[in-house]
């Protein structure tokens, strides 16, 4: 066989330039790829934080709402209620099902969405009022900053019949929150009397066959200048499961 030494190796075939040139326009496709996904991660990182806190090991990441004060606001409620499953509708990167599962020891949660947490499962769907009226109940829904989207893209009717849809599926107790009329990005979607939080959410929790009706918290809201108030309200009457 002949080779490049004393029979050693075979020779080696020069690529022909068409071949090399084809191996350039990959490895530059591959190159030019890599880049625009690092420039982009690099820019979603700097553009905004996550709308929550978020962790990997030691280290820690504020995230833009007051997730820590609304926790504070919902655990004495899970408490109260001897809450043992939770599910969160819409948790963005988990905070709230992931606080549950750590301090509620033997809880279960189910987490819409991003959630990473133990004794705690994940789905990331969209899910309309039909289908949540189909899942198993939980002790507890938390449905927060999800509500006035609804309203936003559809209208107040399709709004009504998600949260009653919530509401079937809590068997203890419903923690809820929505965007006002007074947050800029909201002003022109919600109804007018969606500036008056406490009156327009109580409605809504109400009609929807909820009882026992209450503020527990008023935080900062996403944009600036603005407040959301937090609510706890239990089923009228027991859910059929």
């Amino acid at each position: 066989m002949p080779g490049n030494g004393p029979g050693l190796y075979p020779t080696k075939r020069k690529r022909s330039l068409g071949a090399r040139l084809r191996a350039f326009v990959r490895a530059a496709r591959w190159a030019l790829a890599r880049g625009l996904i690092r420039l982009a991660s690099m820019a979603g990182k700097g553009a905004r934080k996550s709308y929550q806190p978020v962790g990997i090991g030691d280290k820690r990441k504020e995230g833009a709402r007051d997730a820590k004060t609304r926790w504070e606001a919902i655990a004495p409620v899970l408490r109260r209620y001897d809450v043992r499953s939770v599910l969160d509708i819409g948790c963005a990167e988990g905070y709230f099902v992931r606080r549950a599962a750590s301090d509620r020891g033997t809880l279960g949660a189910l987490a819409l969405l991003y959630a990473r947490a133990e004794r705690s499962s994940l789905m990331r769907a969209f899910v309309t009022a039909a289908e949540l009226r189909r899942w198993p109940q939980f002790d507890a829904v938390i449905c927060m900053s999800v509500v006035h989207h609804i309203m936003r893209a559809y209208d107040l009717e399709a709004a009504q019949d998600f949260i009653a849809a919530c509401a079937s599926r809590a068997a203890r107790v419903l923690i809820f929150e929505m965007g006002s009329g007074e947050e800029r990005a909201f002003e022109h979607a919600l109804p007018a009397e969606a500036r008056h939080q406490d009156i327009f959410v109580r409605a809504l929790l109400e009609g929807a066959g909820l009882k026992n009706v209450r503020v527990i918290a008023e935080t900062r809201a996403y944009h600036q200048g603005a407040t959301r108030l937090l609510f706890a309200a239990e089923p009228a009457r027991k859910n059929a499961g």
